[in-house]
């Protein structure tokens, strides 16, 4: 029976148990002074994920992170926390240096438009892969890795941004 492991310093819950998605989602034991400690002792690129403040992206800043990933898991953490599109901006600002990708609420290729335009380096898709995986399998994923990049190329190209690097806030109008 395989078992979830590396997260706590004792043997998970099995696979297969009513408390396999309590015992692998549960990080309430990491801290940042374990985010320290491995930057510490680990000297090749490190990127932190789940960041939605600028705070945040500050302490990550001092403590050396190379990158990080502005991000609510998908909702399922914290189902009420602040959209990360919201706080992009004030995390861009704050991050200086480390590159800023955003994962969170990428359904097409506008909303990766958005995501760019608003300083991120890279988003990461999930959700539609994995409806287009189900309803169609390989040739699923592949239509929807079309269907999203061939949307952003045309969208970039009617904002007058052909080139990616032209992308930027001036293709948005902020509200508020």
């Amino acid at each position: 029976m395989p078992y979830f492991e590396n997260n706590n310093a004792q043997r998970g819950a099995p696979l297969f148990s009513k408390n396999a998605v309590r015992d692998f989602s549960g990080r309430s034991h990491l801290t940042w002074q374990h985010i320290e400690y491995i930057r510490a002792r680990w000297p090749g690129a490190m990127v932190i994920k789940g960041i939605l403040s600028r705070n945040d992206a500050l302490r990550c800043k001092t403590i050396g992170i190379d990158g990080i990933v502005v991000s609510n898991h998908g909702g399922r953490q914290l189902d009420t926390v602040i959209p990360p599109l919201y706080v992009l901006p004030e995390i861009v600002a704050a991050a200086g240096e480390m590159t800023v990708m955003f994962d969170s609420g990428i359904r097409r290729g506008t909303d990766a438009i958005k995501a760019i335009a608003l300083g991120a380096k890279a988003c990461f898709v999930g959700r539609p892969f994995n409806y287009a995986c189900a309803v169609g399998g390989l040739a699923g994923v592949n239509l929807a890795i079309e269907l999203i990049t061939s949307e952003v190329s045309r969208d970039l190209g009617m904002l007058g941004a052909a080139p990616l690097a032209d992308l930027g806030e001036k293709h948005l109008r902020l509200v508020g």
